[in-house]
């Protein structure tokens, strides 16, 4: 009997490991991206491509449909149209001119050429550090504002 009660008691102990209720582990938390987060308070609709990138479509009095695009990179959000697809056929060496000169009209908007290919860009930069809802808001709505007006001005 006295042989019998150290494996009587060893059977006991794994039978109690055996049937232990292991605990639960805590449900994982989505991180929901910062882009997506910032955008969500904007009001706008917005289709996020990918943890750094969001399309917005707009619609204008001179440009039935073209897109703002809206580009986290490090510690920028980069708000850009890409002018020559949103007006093909507009946009080529003779408007290059004009194009500078409405630089001077718009003041956090900016116009410029990639050398690469010859594409034109309307965009702003803005700092994640100073960036907010609101003047993100405020910045996608003037960048789709200034496309308009410049799809308008090359008819």
């Amino acid at each position: 009997m006295k042989k019998q009660l150290p494996f009587a008691f060893a059977l006991l102990l794994l039978s109690a490991i055996g049937f232990a209720q292991s605990k639960p582990k805590p449900p994982i938390k989505q991180v929901v991206p910062e882009l997506k987060k910032i955008l969500s308070g904007t009001g706008l609709p917005f289709k996020i491509v990918n943890d750094s990138l969001a399309v917005i479509p707009y619609e204008g009095e001179n440009i039935s449909s073209y897109q703002v695009l809206v580009q986290r990179i490090s510690d920028l959000y980069i708000v850009f149209v890409n002018l020559t697809e949103t007006l093909p056929g507009k946009i080529d060496d003779t408007k290059y001119k004009y194009l500078l000169e409405r630089n001077n009209d718009f003041d956090i908007i900016k116009i410029g050429l990639d050398s690469a290919d010859n594409t034109v860009y309307l965009r702003a930069d803005i700092f994640k550090a100073g960036a907010s809802t609101k003047l993100l808001t405020r910045i996608i709505k003037q960048v789709a504002n200034v496309t308009n007006i410049i799809g308008g001005d090359l008819k």
